[in-house]
């Protein structure tokens, strides 16, 4: 089997994010449960920390992931969607030959065994799907690594999320809002639930502060599960000292350990929340024997990263990624530009999945925007420009529509003539995936 025949077997399980219309009923554990006793449990080889919730959790794990290398773990990370290539999804620290602690994604030799060695199992279950059969295969992988940490974030939702068989150290909950409501549910008590389903008996909990009817949920499943758990913002405290268009600084008091002049690179005021929530993962652990020192946790917060996330890809003029899908990430995106922008002239290049709330986003997003591109992903679940156009028919905007991402940048680049101005590529992560490659075959003078 070579790398593209390894690939085309995985694609050829259901890939439930490219649909959008498919039964949440029909999600299960029990296929993820048999695949992994048939390999002999690797979920069961490494202890773990898991992430849930609507936004913030992928930068979450990306901040706690980078700490415990820098304290000496061998760690690996599992988050999904990828942006370009979804080796992206696996990644694992090691010691180089200079005894240097670095990380690199799984590669397609690691992939191509793997898949070969999962195969013979994975044929005989029927139903089974792309995340699923991914899941397993980045367990496995960790598992022949023998990483001491796995730093795994859900996937849409949590209780039957396939990376919810494994029994977390510490589960963690970021911010919980509106989005995949087809699919979670309409209110936020039932999204909450959902999310919350990561919980253990045995396990440590913390949440970032939540939405009333969300925290309501939180807590009656950790007094269900008879857990400890823990509120930023009460146990946990940080203060925002400043931020710039290089990242922020913070200090950080906590149940243990105190921090201050901690330096994120992650750009805009959400990260310092979701750093907050990884420091306060990091001395939760420390109950459980993980020894973490002061300058593991400083060097890990300041090398952390997390791309297409308020990424600033150029400047002079300015062009910022960021994958703000729903209306909250939409207003945290839009509070962070007016922050930290006081750009000429503003333009947007937007498309969204079919699934989202692009009227509720557009108030956000769309703000002060000089010039609207609207396009589209390549990709099934993509809103079409048409379609995504008469969603916004009441938004008094110079607008243009575009076939491809490409095309988008092109004529954002053309319609910028100043150094001061910005142009914000937003609405989805598959979306900031093609803009980064776009970007790069493009070879646009001075960018």
């Amino acid at each position: 089997m070579n790398y593209q025949e390894a690939i085309n077997y995985l694609n050829s399980f259901t890939d439930y994010e490219k649909i959008t219309d498919y039964e949440y009923k029909n999600i299960t554990l029990e296929r993820v449960k048999a695949l992994l006793k048939k390999l002999d449990n690797p979920h069961e080889q490494f202890r773990s920390v898991q992430i849930a919730g609507t936004k913030g959790k992928g930068s979450t794990c990306a901040f706690i992931f980078s700490i415990l290398m820098e304290a000496g773990y061998k760690v690996g990370l599992y988050t999904s969607p990828h942006l370009i290539d979804f080796k992206e999804r696996i990644k694992i620290s090691y010691e180089d030959d200079m005894a240097e602690i670095r990380e690199r994604l799984i590669e397609e030799n690691e992939v191509i065994a793997l898949v070969e060695e999962i195969k013979p199992y994975a044929d005989e279950i029927k139903g089974l799907t792309f995340f699923e059969v991914y899941t397993v295969l980045a367990f496995l992988f960790f598992a022949h690594q023998k990483i001491e940490f796995a730093v795994i974030e859900t996937g849409m939702g949590g209780r039957l999320d396939a990376t919810n068989v494994v029994d977390s150290l510490v589960c963690a909950l970021s911010s919980i809002s509106f989005d995949h409501m087809a699919i979670l549910g309409n209110s936020l008590e039932k999204i909450a639930c959902e999310k919350a389903g990561i919980i253990k008996e045995n396990s440590l909990v913390v949440s970032v502060a939540q939405p009333l009817q969300a925290w309501r949920e939180i807590e009656k499943i950790c007094k269900e599960k008879n857990v400890r758990y823990y509120r930023i913002g009460k146990d946990f405290i940080y203060d925002v000292i400043g931020q710039n268009l290089d990242g922020s600084i913070l200090d950080f008091k906590g149940i243990m350990d105190s921090y201050q002049n901690l330096h994120i690179r992650l750009v805009g005021h959400f990260q310092t929340l979701n750093a907050a929530l990884a420091l306060s993962v990091i001395q939760l652990l420390s109950q459980h024997e993980v020894v973490i020192s002061s300058l593991a946790v400083k060097k890990g917060l300041e090398n952390a990263q997390w791309p297409g996330r308020m990424h600033i890809v150029h400047r002079n003029p300015f062009l910022v990624f960021d994958g703000a899908q729903n209306p909250a990430s939409a207003h945290a995106l839009r509070a962070a530009i007016n922050m930290l922008f006081i750009p000429k002239k503003s333009i947007l290049i937007f498309g969204v999945s079919k699934d989202k709330d692009v009227r509720g986003m557009i108030p956000h997003i769309a703000r002060s925007q000089n010039l609207i591109i609207l396009t589209q992903a390549d990709n099934p679940r993509a809103m079409d420009v048409d379609t995504l156009e008469q969603k916004m028919f009441q938004f008094k905007r110079i607008i243009k529509k575009t076939k491809t991402v490409q095309e988008a940048l092109c004529l954002a680049v053309k319609n910028t003539s100043n150094k001061d101005d910005l142009i914000l590529v937003a609405g989805s992560l598959y979306l900031i995936g093609e803009a980064y490659i776009a970007l790069k075959e493009l070879k646009i003078p001075n960018y």
